[in-house]
C-alpha cells in the first residue's frame, strides 16, 4: 500500500479498507481524548458570566464530539463488515470460484 492508502498493483483491496478502519479508530480515540479534557475543564467552577458561557460552549462542543465519535464508530463497524466481505471475495477469486 502506498502513502496515500491506495493498494499497490496485486495488493488486496481489503488491506486498504483495513487501513482506513485503523485510521478512523485512531481519530476516534484522539477525539475521545479531546472530549475528556474539555469535560474536565467544563466541570470547574466558573463564577463569572463569561465563565458560565464558556462552560456552556464546552458542553455543546462535547456533545458534538460525542456525535462525531459515534459516527466514526458506526463507520468503523460498517468498514469491518465490508472488509470481511472483501476478504471472502478475494479468497474466492484466488480459488478461481
Amino acid at each position: 500500500m502506498d502513502a496515500a492508502g491506495r493498494c499497490e498493483p496485486g495488493a488486496a483491496a481489503s488491506q486498504a479498507v483495513a487501513a482506513t478502519g485503523e485510521a478512523l479508530r485512531w481519530h476516534a480515540e484522539q477525539l475521545g481524548e479531546i472530549r475528556r479534557r474539555a469535560l474536565s475543564v467544563a466541570v470547574l467552577s466558573w463564577e463569572s458570566p463569561a465563565g458560565g458561557a464558556f462552560r456552556a460552549y464546552l458542553a455543546e462542543r462535547c456533545t458534538e464530539l460525542t456525535r462525531t465519535i459515534d459516527l466514526l464508530e458506526t463507520t468503523m463497524g460498517d468498514l469491518g463488515l465490508y472488509e470481511h466481505l472483501l476478504r471472502e471475495a478475494e479468497l474466492q477469486q484466488q480459488a478461481g470460484l
